[in-house]
Formats: C-alpha cells, sequence, structure tokens
C-alpha cells in the first residue's frame, strides 16, 4: 500500500508520481507552498481542491478540477483567486448555488404562466378535491377566452340607455407568468368588461353590458390565485399577493340578481303550461317526458338527462341519482306520475339513457332543453327554463305542506348537519313528500281547466 504524505511541495513529477487509490478510499495531499491548495486523490481521478477555514463557519471545500483537465499552473492561479474570496468572506460554493438557483427560479416563473395556474387549479382542485362538474369546467374553458387575446366591443351610457362606444382589443395574458400580472392590469381589464357588450342581446332588456360571465371568470382567477398561493407558500417566499383581490378593495364584485322566475300554479298560466308539455309530446315524446319528470322529481338536469336505465329499479319503483352536484348518491321513489313516464319511455328505449336522444352527440336529451322549452312557451304564453321547475317545485312543496329540511333534501341542497343521513334513512317520509307536491301540482291543473283523467292524458 502506498504510503502517501500529507503535506508536500505539489509539482507536476510529485503529483504523477502518485497513484491512485485501489482501496476506494480518498486522501488528500496540502501543497507546503501555497496554503488551503491540495490535491485529493481517489480510485480513478486526481482533483484539484481549496481548502480553507473561514471565521465564524464551517471549513469550505471547492472543487478546482481534474488533473489532466487543468494543469498545475493554473490550478494555482485559481486556487489563489478563491482563497481570496473566502478570505474576504465570499463562499464562491454558494454564490454557485445562489446563481444556478436564481437561474431556476427564473425558469420556474417563465414556465408558470396564467393558462399553467389555471390548469393546475382545475386539475388538482376542481377535478381532484371537487370531481370536476362538466358545469364547472365549461366554466373554466370561459375563463380562458377572457383572459386570452380578445376583441370586445365596449358600450357608452347616453341617458338612460347603452350605445355601442367603439372596439377594444385585449392582450393574451394566458402565457404570460402569472407572478406578473399585475393589481393595476386586472383593476383595468374588469372596467373594460364591466361595459362590454354581450355575445348575445337579449330582446326583453335590449342592448346592456354583460353583467354575470364576466364577474365568474374572475372569480375562477381570484380562486386559482388563493389556491396556489399557500401551495408554492409564495405569500412567505415571495411576498406575493393575489393581484385579484384589487377587486374586493375596490368593491367590484356584485351580487348575482337572485332568479325567481317560475310557474305560477296559482293562475291559470300553468294548466295552460302543463297541457302544452303534455301535447308538445307529439311533437318530441322524449323532450316532453323530459320535462315533466324534472319537475315531479324535483331534479337537476345534469341529474336527469343523463340517467341509464341501469339506474331505475322498476321492481321497487325507484331511481338512483349518482355524481350528483354536492356529491352525494340519492335513492329516490318514483311517484305514480313519474313511474308512468318512466314505463312509456322504457317501451320505446333506443339506447342505453331514459331521456335517449338520436339527434344528440351526448345520445341523451340536451340538459338545458332550450328549444324545447321555447317551443312549449311559444305554444302557452310562458317560457320558461329547466331550473325555473326547480324554483316552481320547492314553492310548490311549501303549499302542499312540506316541511323545509324535507323539502332541501328531495332538491339534493347540502345539509351540513345530522339530519342529511337522517332524512336518507326515512325512505317513506321522501316518497310521501314525492308524491304530495306531484298531487298537488295536478290538482292545480285541474282546478284551472279541469280533465277528466290528468294522470291518463299525462301517460
Amino acid at each position: 500500500m502506498f504510503d502517501y504524505p500529507s503535506k508536500t511541495k505539489l509539482t507536476m513529477k510529485e503529483i504523477e508520481s502518485f497513484p491512485l487509490c485501489e482501496d476506494g478510499k480518498q486522501v488528500t495531499i496540502y501543497d507546503s507552498t501555497l496554503p488551503g491548495f491540495a490535491l485529493r486523490i481517489g480510485k480513478t481521478a486526481k482533483t484539484f481542491i481549496v481548502y480553507k477555514r473561514v471565521a465564524k463557519g464551517a471549513p469550505k471545500r471547492i472543487t478546482l478540477g481534474k488533473y489532466g483537465q487543468l494543469t498545475l499552473e493554473a490550478a494555482k492561479i485559481e486556487a489563489k483567486k478563491k482563497l481570496a474570496e473566502l478570505s474576504t468572506g465570499i463562499d464562491p460554493t454558494e454564490e454557485r448555488r445562489a446563481a444556478l438557483e436564481a437561474v431556476q427560479k427564473f425558469k420556474q416563473k417563465n414556465t408558470e404562466t396564467l393558462e399553467w395556474l389555471i390548469d393546475e387549479y382545475t386539475n388538482q382542485h376542481l377535478i381532484g378535491n371537487k370531481g370536476g362538474r362538466q358545469s364547472t369546467l365549461d366554466g373554466i374553458e370561459d375563463c380562458k377566452k377572457y383572459f386570452g387575446e380578445k376583441t370586445i366591443i365596449l358600450l357608452k351610457k347616453d341617458g338612460l340607455q347603452w350605445k355601442i362606444d367603439r372596439p377594444a382589443k385585449l392582450s393574451n395574458w394566458l402565457d404570460r407568468p402569472f407572478r406578473e400580472i399585475t393589481r393595476e392590469e386586472v383593476l383595468d381589464r374588469f372596467n373594460m368588461f364591466a361595459v362590454a357588450k354581450p355575445t348575445r342581446v337579449q330582446k326583453a332588456t335590449g342592448l346592456q353590458p354583460i353583467t354575470r360571465t364576466h364577474q365568474l371568470c374572475f372569480k375562477y382567477l381570484n380562486s386559482a390565485y388563493n389556491f396556489i398561493i399557500p401551495r408554492l407558500e409564495l405569500d412567505i417566499k415571495e411576498n406575493f399577493r393575489n393581484p385579484f383581490d384589487v377587486l374586493t378593495s375596490h368593491k367590484k364584485w356584485k351580487k348575482t340578481k337572485t332568479r325567481d322566475r317560475m310557474l305560477d300554479f296559482r293562475k291559470e298560466e300553468f294548466s295552460l303550461w302543463w297541457h302544452a308539455a303534455v301535447a308538445y309530446r307529439d311533437h318530441n315524446a322524449v323532450a316532453s317526458d323530459y320535462i315533466l319528470f324534472s319537475l315531479v322529481q324535483a331534479g337537476r338536469s345534469i341529474d336527469i338527462a343523463s340517467i341509464k336505465w341501469k339506474q331505475v329499479d322498476f321492481e321497487l319503483q325507484e331511481i338512483k341519482y349518482e355524481d350528483t352536484k354536492n356529491g352525494i348518491t340519492y335513492t329516490f321513489p318514483l311517484t305514480k306520475l313519474g313511474l308512468e313516464i318512466l314505463e312509456r319511455r322504457k317501451e320505446f328505449a333506443i339506447n342505453d339513457f331514459v331521456f335517449g336522444y338520436g339527434d344528440s352527440k351526448t345520445g341523451h336529451v340536451p340538459q338545458d332543453a332550450k328549444f324545447h322549452f321555447k317551443n312549449i312557451g311559444e305554444a302557452c304564453g310562458k317560457i320558461i327554463s329547466h331550473h325555473d321547475l326547480r324554483r316552481t317545485w320547492g314553492t310548490a312543496s311549501m303549499f302542499a305542506k312540506v316541511d323545509e329540511r324535507t323539502m332541501n333534501f328531495c332538491l339534493k341542497h347540502v345539509m351540513n348537519d345530522v339530519n342529511e343521513s337522517y332524512l336518507m334513512k326515512h325512505y317513506d317520509l321522501i316518497k310521501e313528500s314525492l308524491q304530495k307536491v306531484e298531487d298537488y301540482l295536478l290538482a292545480q291543473v285541474e282546478k284551472f281547466n279541469p280533465v277528466t283523467n290528468l294522470e291518463g292524458m299525462a301517460a
């Protein structure tokens, strides 16, 4: 075994004479002419290093380069520079680490764009934690459109009326680092959308700025920032704050106007609408049954439109609603009319969906069924939406004297207390409540437009 000196005058001849360490260990030979300069010998290479104790700190070792790739003379010149830096408190290793970290942060910040933030929020939170409802994912796609490159038409007030002002081209934010978006930019873009012309102008209200969609898109971004800031500890590490909170500071958020449109069963309009919906079976039986079934089951369009036959139990006369908006699976009993509708649809089934629809890419009736609601409305003078049916059922349940908690359960509202599990166990109570509301609604139809056999007509 070779006897390596711990200290000697390092020369080319000396360095050449030292063999590599065959036992796999490493030895360090210090230069007697330049304190802190040394040669480290291992199993495969000889390496020049600097090793120096510094004030108020642990000794520092800096690798200069391998012998053969770096000459002795060049190694000594570099060693003197590093030793001088260490003497003045500069740590080259730490500087190099900090520089690499700065480069890495720069690359990271430039790849973490606003679109990356939206996707991260969508995948990790909206899908990963919330299940990813299609309506929410559609809202995210709208959000990207609002923050991509976009030309909008600005409106201006002329007395009490809104008129066209000018077009405005908005820049693309999606490929910008999300950290670069400023509060001023957010406020400016929001204010422009607040006076922007909507894609479709409602005849009932006339020309006026969009009121809801832009608010939802900005709220998505606000939530995305609130999600990522604590996740990356940006508030601590970078003293970073959510630029969208400027909208709160300036009180820009507006409450969405509560919608109260429904079918007033205390008036003749309900009877007229009901008979128009029944008569619509001659034009589109699937859409007619879908709409009436939605009403008597107090169902959301997302739950009713996509029902499959495997969810229906004709023997027990019940239906299972899976993957609902609040993530809970419900098993609901079928009312008399509800059962008749499903039995009829079974007779004419065309696929796995209860409301199978040949003209739809999904295979089932369109959720909103706007075209069909419009046709029914034009026939009776009352145009409503699918969600208006839920308001109608909820209001009717109060007149039918269904208690509030049972009503909320039937509407599948979130109930964060023990009553939810209590009601799930009381199947008979749910069946009784659904039937009471159905009977009440049918009685109102008969009250304003007597029919000898309404159930037969509905069938």
